[in-house]
């Protein structure tokens, strides 16, 4: 019965005192809605000044990673209220903007705002608005052009579902829209485990590894590839795309001739500077284009973490990526 009652997602919301949801620039109030049952001995809270942790004895973690920004963690508290939530104060170590997120990459959890932050924030666009249906436009702001925008500033109309199938009657018994998380491509990481899922979000590709043996924590996020689902939809022309078993670079090749090769980002022996930013860049993520020697529309696309294996019609071509 207590397995049962773990198996629900934790609720991640921004609140203060009980009930009313706020947060500042100097602080934030977290409610985490804990399983019936649990008593305050059974809650498991680990804090750094960069990551935090809540979990129950014995189960997998509700909440864990690295914190939007840091906080001062011997200013922050954590107790248990009457409606079997955890509440969590986090004391920022340096005033700021609103946390967008708690922990980065998880956005499971619901940000509240009070009346009054939401009032603040409709003052503060209201500029951007106009009860004019007419629209007058300044002659120095003009519009959005919707013509203007390219390609891969959108996601395809094709829709994308995660489907799990019943392997007796081989029925699918459950089917998640990946909505915005565009398909990228399969991965074979490790020959035990199953195929690693490669999705788009945002601009980033993100490597997933089901863990079916887990069915409550069944998806593991193991792989970054930067700005990768940002480019794959400005190639027009892209027919595969894959990535090495170690993560260390990701290739998309084109229906015929030239592949392209993205390598994880890696320190600068020399001393080198962003200029719009105006501050050093310690690591620079290389690309590279292979051209090959022939016009024959390519057919099968593999990488292994030292080659690259591309076949056409005639010929097997093998571009060696890594030296080791």
């Amino acid at each position: 019965q207590e397995t049962n009652k773990l198996e629900r997602e934790p609720h991640v919301a921004v609140t203060t005192k009980e009930r009313e949801p706020h947060q500042t620039e100097e602080g934030i109030t977290i409610s985490i809605r804990m399983p019936k049952g649990v008593s305050k001995e059974k809650v498991e809270f680990e804090l750094s000044a960069d990551k935090l942790r809540v979990g129950v004895a014995g189960f997998p973690s509700l909440l864990e990673g690295q914190l939007f920004a840091p906080v001062d963690p011997t200013a922050c508290t954590w107790s248990m209220k009457n409606d079997s939530s955890l509440q969590v104060t986090l004391q920022k170590l340096s005033e700021g903007p609103v946390w967008p997120e708690l922990v980065v990459g998880n956005r499971r959890g619901e940000l509240l705002m009070s009346e009054e932050q939401a009032a603040l924030l409709h003052e503060r666009l209201t500029h951007l608005t106009s009860d004019d249906l007419s629209g007058t436009l300044d002659e120095d702001k003009p519009p959005c052009n919707s013509q203007e925008l390219e390609d891969c500033d959108g996601f395809p109309e094709d829709s994308f579902s995660l489907a799990h199938f019943d392997g007796d009657s081989l029925k699918p018994t459950q089917v998640v829209n990946l909505g915005s998380h565009q398909y990228l491509f399969t991965v074979d990481v490790e020959p035990s485990e199953m195929p690693c899922l490669c999705l788009r979000h945002d601009v980033d590709a993100l490597v997933w590894q089901p863990r079916p043996e887990q069915p409550r924590n069944m998806w593991e996020h193991i792989a970054t590839f930067n700005a990768l689902g940002y480019v794959q939809a400005s190639k027009q022309d892209k027919k595969f795309s894959t990535c090495a078993p170690n993560f260390s670079y990701a290739s998309l090749c084109e229906c015929i001739r030239r592949t392209f090769i993205y390598r994880q980002p890696s320190p600068v022996e020399t001393v080198l500077f962003n200029r719009k930013q105006g501050r050093q860049v310690g690591e620079v993520a290389k690309q590279q284009v292979a051209s090959l020697d022939s016009d024959k529309p390519i057919l099968g696309f593999r990488a292994t973490n030292e080659r690259l294996f591309i076949l056409t019609s005639s010929t097997l071509f093998v571009v060696k990526v890594n030296n080791n």
